[in-house]
């Protein structure tokens, strides 16, 4: 390709083959007249070309850099346990399992997060959605152990971690750790002496003392180690309560020792956490329900990114979103009661004399103790809408970020805090798997159902009853009623498009006719959304379930991205983890589905293959996800580029300059192959000058830069207006 006018101005002028003095008035002007008829915007570069000779502006612009990505899918649904309306980083299945649970009759979100992964995805949020109206926490007891605040003296009791029936299935056993303690006595003061390096304040000691009674065994009591009183001469700890003088036999001192608490979880009988040299007071800071109660690495939102820490101060970045390497994370499976709180643990006889320590299990407790799961009481709301919740729920969920509020957000608003921690770092794909049951499990018994009130489409309506048998879960009551599903999907819609720069992957429902897909698609039509079809057969451990395939696409999605692109179209990909389509037989003719902008996953000579990437959208232009996803990424990825442009004086020079940045990284884009046309005039236009302002943009201190793409697929140009507010960030705007 020949060098352009301005490149050959460019080199002469860096050359010092031509000096600036040399080029008059009348040469420049016929020089930009002859630029502007030729190609649009080379005027642009000939005054970069001419100012980097004067002031250097070129060597300041600052150098690109590729920062933002949008392979971040967000699952909500229902799960067997986890945090509650909080995302969680989930890096694979395994993890998932850990912290969520099982793949229980009646949840899609396990097997969809197994799709997910299994087709190329290497990371997802995860947000469990409940009924926060009917859940319940299972409550257990600390065997052998008295929670003592003043004179309140009640049975220490703990809670699951978080909401479910899976809480009953916690067991804990309580051990108490006696080490021996060499304490000595001070003639002069009077008082016990103890070791300046153990114990630590808030320690609790066992000390032996007088008899009650002549040839009586020694009492036992129990003393905690505090902190030093101000007028102290020697600052050293003391033991309260202080020791008296009936009580007091100095031999009995070389008898002492510290007691410490271990405590052992277990899952369905299997040991999954062990906590040593747990402290009883809470002025130790290894106060066990201080231990229990910090941040679990589920809840934490964990940073997506651990190669990228602050250069200035890299350890200080890490316990900014980490925590303090010096404070471990808490419990996984327990969280302290609010009633335990600030508590001094008594330890009893029974404990005391039990090297083996005392077990107790969460299904020993009162029916009014246990766990409860409320996926038969979930409706479609509540991925949206707020719920209250119960005062003294509210009380016993002391460790929850939403503690303060009798109400809680809905799952999908819970994605906002991500978003706000991790600007970089944004969901762009959400789907919600479990919006839809369209049958329920063999294993589940339903009530004969009752016809739905609102219309219904297809086989969505023609349940057989079914006999009631137990189960962990109750099977969510969602999925029967058409309207009510095709409401909650536009409104998953009309969240992504009021947030930008994310979309949602829907889920087309199962055995609808030609004309009810078409009145679906209608419904949902969007830029920001995509229906699939059909849902799944995949293998549940040994036996087959059914699931909707948005999962699937997000994983292709994702891993196309990773690979080629964010250009990339998300098709012709083979769909893994799934054996069959669950109805061959019932879906219209492909073209069709096509034609609709359906996008569907059919079995070929290479196995299960998503063949289709477009949005439900009725404007052309937007017809493909792929032209979306550029778009969205290259708004936010230009704002981020002019990040410098804010606060520069609003002259030629910021113009010209902000031109060449956004004209540097559209040329990458073209290098790439994500822009059509043969050269950069064909693929791209950038105008910023005295043209795209007017006088009330000058007034209002904007800088207006007009930016023209034409997206691999179709060729066909979007306009944007990037404006610059005052103290605002640049913004991008489709015109």
């Amino acid at each position: 390709m020949s060098k352009s006018l301005a490149e050959r101005l460019q080199e002469k002028l860096e050359g010092q083959t031509v000096e600036i003095a040399a080029l008059t008035d009348s040469e420049l002007k016929k020089l930009s007249a002859h630029v502007q008829s030729s190609v649009t915007g080379e005027l642009n570069k000939i005054r970069i070309a001419i100012d980097r000779t004067t002031n250097g502006i070129l060597d300041d612009l600052p150098p690109l850099k590729w920062i933002l990505a949008t392979t971040w899918a967000a699952l909500i649904g229902l799960a067997e346990r986890g945090p509650v309306n909080t995302p969680v980083a989930i890096d694979d299945a395994r993890q998932f399992e850990a912290l969520f649970g099982r793949a229980l009759p009646g949840l899609n979100l396990p097997l969809a997060v197994r799709l997910f992964f299994a087709n190329g995805g290497r990371r997802c949020v995860v947000v469990r959605c409940v009924d926060h109206r009917n859940v319940r926490t299972a409550r257990l007891l600390l065997p052998g152990l008295k929670a003592v605040r003043g004179r309140s003296r009640r049975q220490a009791r703990i809670a699951a971690r978080n909401p479910g029936s899976w809480g009953n299935r916690l067991e804990v056993r309580c051990r108490i750790v006696q080490r021996p303690l060499a304490l000595g006595y001070d003639e002069t003061t009077g008082r016990v002496r103890i070791p300046p390096d153990r114990p630590a304040i808030g320690a609790t000691l066992r000390l032996l003392g007088h008899p009650a009674s002549p040839g009586g065994a020694p009492r036992s009591r129990l003393f905690r180690v505090a902190a030093p009183d101000a007028a102290s001469p020697d600052r050293q700890p003391i033991l309260v309560p202080q020791l008296t003088h009936p009580f007091l036999d100095r031999q009995l001192l070389q008898s002492a020792v510290e007691l410490t608490l271990r405590l052992d979880v277990f899952l369905d009988g299997r040991l999954v956490e062990s906590w040593d040299d747990a402290a009883l007071h809470p002025d130790h800071p290894r106060y066990l329900p201080r231990l229990l109660g910090r941040r679990s690495a589920a809840e934490a939102l964990r940073p997506p990114r651990l190669d990228l820490p602050d250069p200035e101060n890299p350890a200080a970045e890490a316990d900014r979103l980490w925590g303090a390497a010096s404070e471990p994370w808490g419990s996984e499976y327990l969280r302290p009661s609010a009633l335990l709180r600030d508590a001094w643990l008594i330890p009893g006889k029974a404990l005391l004399a039990t090297p083996a320590g005392l077990l107790l299990s969460a299904a020993e407790m009162p029916v009014s103790r246990h766990g409860r799961d409320a996926t038969a009481s979930t409706e479609r709301r509540h991925f949206f809408d707020p719920t209250e919740m119960d005062a003294d729920d509210v009380a016993e969920d002391s460790d929850h970020r939403f503690v303060a509020f009798l109400s809680r957000p809905g799952a999908l608003a819970a994605l906002d805090s991500w978003d706000q921690a991790f600007p970089f770092e944004p969901i762009a794909l959400v789907s919600l798997p479990d919006l839809l049951h369209p049958t329920p499990p063999a294993a589940v018994i339903d009530e004969p159902q009752a016809p739905p009130e609102q219309p219904c489409f297809g086989t969505v309506c023609a349940l057989a009853p079914a006999t009631r048998t137990a189960h962990a879960l109750d099977y969510p009551r969602l999925g029967f009623d058409a309207a009510s599903l095709q409401g909650a999907q536009r409104q998953l819609v009309d969240a992504c498009e009021a947030r930008g720069g994310r979309i949602a992957l829907l889920d087309l429902p199962p055995g609808l006719r030609a004309g009810d897909i078409v009145q679906w698609r209608h419904a949902l039509a969007s830029s920001r959304a995509a229906l699939y079809t059909p849902w799944l057969r995949v293998d549940a451990d040994g036996s087959p379930r059914t699931v909707p395939p948005s999962a699937a696409a997000c994983g292709i999605t994702a891993q196309l991205e990773n690979e080629a692109g964010v250009w990339a179209a998300p098709a012709n990909r083979p769909v893994r983890g799934a054996f069959a389509r669950a109805d061959d037989a019932g879906l219209p003719e492909p073209g069709f589905l096509f034609e609709e902008r359906i996008d569907e996953i059919r079995r070929t000579e290479r196995g299960l293959m998503l063949l289709g990437a477009r949005s439900t959208a009725t404007d052309r232009d937007w017809t493909h996800l792929s032209v979306r996803r550029l778009i969205d990424w290259l708004e936010a990825q230009l704002a981020a580029d002019l990040a410098w442009a804010p606060f520069e004086p609003n002259d030629a020079l910021l113009w010209s300059a902000m031109a060449s940045t956004v004209r540097r990284r559209l040329r990458a884009l073209f290098d790439a192959g994500a822009l059509a046309g043969r050269s950069d005039a064909d693929s791209f236009f950038v105008r910023c000058d005295a043209g795209t302002h007017t006088q009330a943009d000058l007034d209002a201190g904007r800088a207006v830069l007009q930016v023209g793409v034409a997206p691999a697929v179709p060729a066909e140009f979007i306009v944007f207006r990037l404006l610059r507010h005052g103290a605002d960030e640049p913004r991008i705007e489709v015109v």
